[in-house]
């Protein structure tokens, strides 16, 4: 080419290759391979399989997790325990307890000390479901015990009995402190087999979620490995590898090495994290919020929520009858040659639209291989035939059918009849609480299908009915108060409608002649602003152009300039800091907000203000919930916390004490924070979730 450089047509095109000729010649001598004497033979470069144990430590220098564990798993030696493992729990005392008098022992240990760190081995993941075998004690660092009662094995151990009476007085002791990682699961367990443990005192899963960076695993082996350069047993090693049918199986001397060391390296942890919420000051925010919330969710996790499975059947017979309607339809226009089509397949649902019909393909499949299906296309197919139409409207009711009138049947727990979903404090990056086992967060609200019918077969007890409290816009509350928009303020102290102010002055239209679609447009725009959307995110959200979308949220933030400022001070500070945090100071980390790539900066923007409003919010429903608990049981109601759906709580309540208890949750709820914007709370009541669902 720079042979013959003079034919380059364009004069700008040969100025910049001329100038970068030596850039150009050293790219070519860059990518060419280099031939360089390793002095090495063959055989010197064969891979022996028995060597490879040897390249551990060079690993370990790297920081290989991945191979290291790959390296120990191989090298498990005769009982589970991998040489690493073993050389750094070696200098641990693990003691098996199996006789009344060590067991006594241990009980006047922890009385001594006055604290205890706490571990349960079950046989499932269920807390509630499955059968507790041990529980691990921990008092001193150097030295930890394991109690077998529920191990199949020929080795003798204590029974359940005699070790719940002897730990009962313990672990009902309030003045001696009780350390947990993750507590909420061990106290299920205890409870199970009859143990309340009063004297919670901290919990090192939720500690360290408010003081590892973002990116960092918060699970106790991982913390012991961060921590101390510590390498735990795995449940893989002790009870997958060895071929175990659950952990009740394991020999005494693994499940020693391997629940003891739960429990040992909890104790340690927890003066090292209390250090670490000062430095990181996060000491309020656990003490004030994290913390207490522990308790609450663990109560409202034994309380569960009643499933009309019969209601729920019937339900099912309406849908099922539905869906093989829906079948026979798409079956019948799309031909006798597709009376075989399995509607769950996209490929064959990409054969039957764009060959047999022979419909526009819209784009191609995530891997590229192929057309997609997904929604998107199917509502654009729809105008144009209508078995796409019929596929979406399937696929949404076979969902609906697989996902929930199935699924929530097999979580009844059959000793109490109810579903006990499983609160995290800790899986969401705002701060929010999501639910999980099932997630009863996600129960279909849309009244418009038969997702609302799922909610009429929750209900509450007997003689109760339920109470429905929602915070009314409580994000875009918290965004005028953060931001100090005088706009946005004075159309909440006003009273105003949020929605139909926004549309407006987005429409130039007097506040009492804005339409439905357009209040509809306004809340759709307020709620974007808050996740950070684009001009492009919100044409494609509201299926406008691009121009109408640019014109919406510049004349958003000129009705609202108070919001831009704030947004924008919100991505100083976090360029500055590399992290954002709500009011309350719940942390998260932004690392790609400092990402040339613009779509991955664009992102990094949206995560941390959506972070700030959102996580607030979230702050506040859990001082809520807290508040309320406590306000119940000092007044002696009888009424409790029962779901927390993001923004609403659900709280079964005696007929009898409704009124009370509506004014309670208002005065409580609303009363969280002082600000100039007051905090909405709407109540309903109802026999059934879908009579008080908005």
């Amino acid at each position: 080419m720079y042979d013959r450089i003079d034919e380059v047509p364009k004069e700008r095109t040969r100025a910049a290759l001329l100038a970068n000729k030596d850039n150009a010649f050293l790219s070519l001598k860059l990518f060419l391979l280099q031939y360089h004497p390793s002095n090495l033979s063959k055989e010197q470069l064969g891979f022996h399989r028995a060597s490879w144990a040897k390249a551990r430590s060079f690993f370990a220098d790297l920081d290989f997790k991945s191979l290291i564990k790959e390296i120990d798993q191989e090298l498990a030696i005769a009982g589970g325990v991998t040489p690493s493992v073993a050389k750094k729990m070696a200098q641990y005392e693990f003691i098996t307890v199996t006789t009344p008098e060590q067991l006594a022992e241990v009980c006047r240990l922890i009385k001594d000390k006055k604290a205890v760190a706490i571990d349960t081995e079950t046989t499932g993941l269920d807390a509630m479901m499955s059968q507790c075998v041990g529980i691990s004690l921990c008092v001193e660092a150097g030295k930890a015990f394991y109690v077998p009662f529920g191990h199949i094995t020929i080795e003798p151990q204590l029974s359940e009995q005699e070790v719940v009476s002897a730990l009962a007085p313990v672990f009902a002791d309030e003045s001696i402190k009780k350390y947990f990682h993750n507590a909420k699961f061990d106290l299920h367990v205890l409870k199970t087999i009859g143990l309340d443990v009063k004297g919670f005192d901290f919990d090192t899963l939720v500690a360290a979620s408010l003081t590892v960076k973002e990116w960092q695993r918060i699970g106790l082996k991982y913390l012991s490995e961060y921590f101390f350069d510590e390498p735990m047993l795995t449940f893989e090693e002790v009870v997958k590898q060895n071929k175990y049918k659950n952990f009740s199986y394991v020999p005494f001397e693994l499940a020693t090495t391997y629940a003891a060391s739960d429990a040992h390296q909890t104790l340690r942890l927890v003066p090292l994290l209390e250090k670490e919420l000062k430095q990181e000051k996060m000491q309020e925010l656990y003490d004030a919020i994290e913390f207490p919330l522990v308790g609450v969710l663990f109560k409202m996790e034994q309380a569960g929520i009643y499933l009309d499975v019969n209601q729920l059947h019937a339900l099912n017979v309406r849908v099922t009858q539905e869906i093989k309607s829906l079948e026979a339809q798409i079956l019948m226009l799309a031909g006798e040659k597709q009376q075989l089509i399995n509607l769950n397949s996209p490929r064959q649902i990409e054969q039957l639209l764009f060959v047999e019909l022979g419909l526009p393909p819209q784009k191609k499949s995530a891997k590229g291989t192929s057309y997609s299906t997904d929604s998107e296309v199917l509502e654009a197919l729809s105008a144009l035939h209508p078995v796409p139409g019929l596929i979406l409207k399937y696929r949404e009711l076979f969902k609906l059918k697989s996902t929930y009138i199935d699924a929530l049947p097999t979580y009844i727990n059959p000793k109490t009849g109810c579903i006990h979903t499983t609160y995290s404090q800790t899986a969401v990056a705002t701060g929010r609480l999501s639910s999980f086992d099932p997630n009863l967060q996600n129960i279909p609200a849309d009244s418009s299908g038969y997702g609302i019918e799922i909610r009429a077969a929750f209900k509450p007890k007997p003689g109760h009915i339920f109470l429905s409290a929602d915070y009314s816009q409580i994000e875009l509350r918290v965004l005028a108060q953060l931001s100090g928009d005088v706009n946005l303020i004075n159309a909440f102290l006003a009273g105003h409608d949020i929605h139909a102010e926004t549309a407006s002055k987005l429409f130039d239209v007097p506040l009492a002649l804005v339409s439905h679609e357009q209040r509809q447009i306004g809340k759709r725009i307020n709620f974007s602003i808050l996740y950070g959307l684009t001009p492009y995110g919100l044409s494609k959200d509201l299926d406008i152009s691009f121009k109408d979308a640019k014109h919406y949220i510049e004349k958003y933030f000129a009705q609202y300039p108070g919001v831009q400022a704030w947004m924008e001070k919100i991505i100083i500070d976090c360029k500055h800091t590399g992290y954002v945090k709500t009011l309350w100071g719940h942390r998260r980390w932004v690392p790609t907000i400092y990402e040339k790539n613009r779509v991955m900066y664009e992102e990094a923007r949206r995560i941390a203000i959506n972070t700030v409003a959102q996580g607030t919010a979230a702050d506040i429903m859990k001082i809520g919930m807290i508040a309320l608990d406590k306000e119940l049981v000092k007044r002696g109601l009888d009424a409790y916390l029962v779901l927390q759906i993001h923004d609403e709580l659900l709280i079964s309540v005696h007929e009898s004490q409704k009124e009370q208890v509506e004014e309670i949750t208002k005065e409580i709820l609303q009363s969280v924070v002082s600000w100039q914007i007051p905090l909405g709370v709407t109540t309903r009541f109802g026999t059934d979730w879908k009579e008080v669902t908005k």
